[in-house]
């Protein structure tokens, strides 16, 4: 395994067990709950937390892997997706990915079609 397949699951891995014990603390002492609720539902967030980080890291590693693949610039990246071209700063040849994260799928999708039409 190299660094980028292990990047999104150890952000995953991190996300679930910061949200775990969140959740947990918030539903003993604010709920009031009983232990195996409380862990029941700390559990589920952990989950859902850790899908949901591991799509960002997924999603920031490919991105990045597809723009160094094809040497993409910035003015590249903006024909792609429909984005301005200042939406995707590069400085000292690295990607900064300062978008919200809800645009992340979006640009995710156009890359992986403009890799399909090109390889």
């Amino acid at each position: 395994m190299n660094k980028n397949q292990i990047f999104p699951v150890v952000y995953g891995i991190i996300s679930a067990i910061i949200s775990f014990i969140a959740v947990f603390f918030i539903c003993m002492r604010s709920f009031h709950l009983n232990l195996q609720l409380a862990i029941l539902l700390s559990g589920i967030f952990a989950v859902f937390f850790f899908v949901l980080s591991w799509f960002r890291g997924h999603a920031s590693v490919e991105i990045k892997r597809i723009v160094y693949k094809y040497h993409l610039t910035d003015q590249d990246l903006a024909e792609i997706t429909g984005l301005k071209a200042s939406d995707f700063p590069i400085y000292h040849d690295q990607l900064q990915l300062i978008l919200p994260k809800r645009y992340w799928p979006r640009i995710l999708n156009a890359l992986q079609v403009y890799e399909k039409e090109h390889s």
